[in-house]
């Protein structure tokens, strides 16, 4: 693939890595809220995420990286931190998106947790899919060029993100055609449209929506037992209990 195709691929690539977060997010309340996102790398989905309305801060461990998404400075705070350990009190944030960086499992495991940790109503993961046909047949191809970044399993994720049961699960896809066909030009362009739920696409977001917790008053420990109270008298009404009291009160000396 030459430089020109590669970048035109990649420019189509991002311009529908952002649709799908559009979609993914959407049901999320924005403003005034705070959003993290961990290993934003060059910064390129912060503009969006401000322009959706959430309160930024974001964080990358490459210092080149870094300095790149630092030009964003005026619409998100951008600092170093590794995503297996965030410099973030608990539930600091609403929500968090984590892209999956790091091809190591125990790596992706610290990042979840700590992802959660910071996160009170929220976390998307990103991350490029391995099960995916595109992947597959860049497999297939010889590693001819680089693939796009470190791939994840989508079924190794989702189930090790419905251990936690922290929350409902969610997921989308998009990117589903292979490698020539991401281009806004190809009449076969449309097979790489958003899929929600359908785990096919190269790129894949997964979402956790955490359960609100309810508090539960005790009952049963506050009160003692019941009392019940004594039986009294029924007073009868009506014509005749009415004619013997008033003969009741004539009869009265």
């Amino acid at each position: 693939m030459d430089d020109r195709q590669s970048d035109i691929t990649g420019q189509y690539a991002l311009h529908m890595q952002k649709q799908l977060v559009q979609h993914c997010l959407a049901p999320w309340p924005r403003r005034g809220r705070t959003l993290l996102e961990v290993n934003c790398g060059r910064g390129e989905l912060l503009p969006l995420l401000w322009e959706y309305g959430f309160d930024m801060t974001a964080t990358e461990h490459n210092p080149e990286l870094r300095a790149e998404a630092s030009r964003m400075a005026d619409r998100a705070e951008v600092l170093a931190a590794a995503d297996d350990h965030l410099p973030f009190d608990d539930d600091e944030f609403d929500w968090v998106v984590l892209h999956l960086a790091s091809p190591s499992t125990e790596n992706t495991r610290k990042a979840i947790a700590e992802s959660l940790r910071v996160a009170s109503a929220g976390l998307a993961l990103t991350f490029w899919n391995s099960a995916s046909l595109p992947f597959m047949l860049h497999l297939l191809g010889g590693h001819k060029t680089a693939w796009h970044g470190p791939t994840f399993c989508w079924w190794q994720i989702w189930r090790a993100l419905r251990s936690l049961s922290a929350g409902r699960i969610s997921g989308a896809s998009v990117l589903a055609g292979p490698q020539g066909t991401w281009n806004a030009s190809c009449a076969l362009s449309g097979c790489n449209r958003v899929l929600p739920w359908l785990p096919m696409g190269a790129w894949g977001i997964i979402r956790i929506d955490m359960a609100k917790s309810r508090p539960v008053t005790p009952l049963p420990l506050r009160l003692g037992r019941r009392r019940l109270r004594r039986a009294e008298p029924v007073l009868e009404c009506g014509h005749k209990s009415q004619a013997k009291a008033a003969d009741t009160e004539r009869k009265a000396p």
